[in-house]
Formats: C-alpha cells, structure tokens, sequence
C-alpha cells in the first residue's frame, strides 16, 4: 500500500506560508494531506496547537487553506492589497423592510406609511413626486422612475418643472443649491402664490 503525501504543489504553498520540512512531515503525521484536510482544523490556534507553530505562520497557512486569503496579491507596494469581507453574508427575501431613520426591520404586518415600532418615525415615508405629482414609499417614483426630493425641498422642484428643468435634472440641481438661492426660490414661490 502507498504511503499518503502532500501534494507538491500544497508543500510549496505550505513552504511559503513559513512552515519548514519538518513541519510538513508532522502536517502528514496527523493525517493532513490536502487544503480539505485544514477544515477539520479549522483555525489557526487549533493548528498552532498540533504543530507548535507561531501563531502568525498558524493565521496564514489557515487563511490560505479556508480560502480567506488577500484577494489581490502585488510585488509592488503602490497597489493596495484589500482583504475581503469577513463574516457572514446575510440574505434577506424582498418583502423586508428597514426603518429609513433607525435600520430596524419591520414586522411581516407592516404596510406603507406606518410607524417603526423601535424609533416611532415613519419607517418608509411616503412622498410626493414632483413630476407626475403622484406619492409613493422609497427613493423613486413608481409611475415615472423619477427620484424623489426631500418634503421641504417639493415645492422648490415643482417651480423648476414650470421652468421647463427636466425631470432627471431637478434633483441634483436642488441637491447642489445653497441656503441662499434656496431661500431666493422660495421669495419667487411666495410671490406667486
């Protein structure tokens, strides 16, 4: 019968990870033959334990194995190396609703317009469009796909419609309006009334 080994290529991997020969020998000992082989360990103290390794080669060689390594690796210090996200993912269905003002998730019975039971804002207010003036939850119009503009800022996208903005151009012009030239389209508001 063969006797089992590491993989060469895994041996060369181990290898510049920081474990020696001697190392790898132990890692064939205790029955560690593959990357699979490294989830029955599952973390670097445990591994650090069974091989008397520093707890750094320990933290590479399991990042490695676990497949939680550096997503981008570069020679070159001007490139930034980033680490993925650690932790887990959560997946939530489409029908779930987040409080815009405190994050808290809403119960299944919830409909538009009610209030977060956590902060007792509306949880998804409901606002009007300036464009084809009808209301609706979120950041767009369902009729027209036109973003919304804040309560206090309505009227001011409503005069730039009558001035012939278009619709995609009236939220980031109100968004790029200072205090004063808000408050000068509000005099023009005023007067006309």
């Amino acid at each position: 019968m063969e006797e089992k080994k590491i993989n060469k290529l895994v041996a060369n991997i181990l290898k510049a990870k920081g474990l020696s020969e001697e190392q790898l020998e132990a890692l064939e000992n205790i029955g560690i033959y593959g990357k699979e082989d490294f989830e029955i360990v599952s973390d670097a103290g445990t591994l650090s334990e069974i091989l008397s390794l520093d707890i750094e080669v320990s933290q590479k060689v399991m990042e490695w194995a676990m497949g939680r390594g550096l997503t981008i690796q570069s020679a070159s210090p001007a490139i930034p190396v980033h680490q993925e996200a650690s932790g887990p993912i959560i997946v939530e269905g489409s029908d779930v609703v987040k409080c815009v003002h405190c994050g808290t998730r809403q119960p299944k019975d919830y409909k538009t317009g009610d209030l977060c039971l956590s902060c007792g804002n509306q949880a998804e207010p409901v606002l009007n469009c300036h464009w084809c003036l009808s209301t609706g939850p979120g950041k767009f119009c369902r009729s027209c796909g036109s973003e919304f503009v804040t309560s206090s800022d309505y009227e001011i996208a409503l005069l730039l419609k009558r001035e012939g903005e278009s619709k995609n151009s009236i939220v980031n012009m109100i968004k790029s309006l200072t205090p004063q030239e808000k408050e000068n389209m509000w005099a023009k508001i005023r007067k006309s009334r």
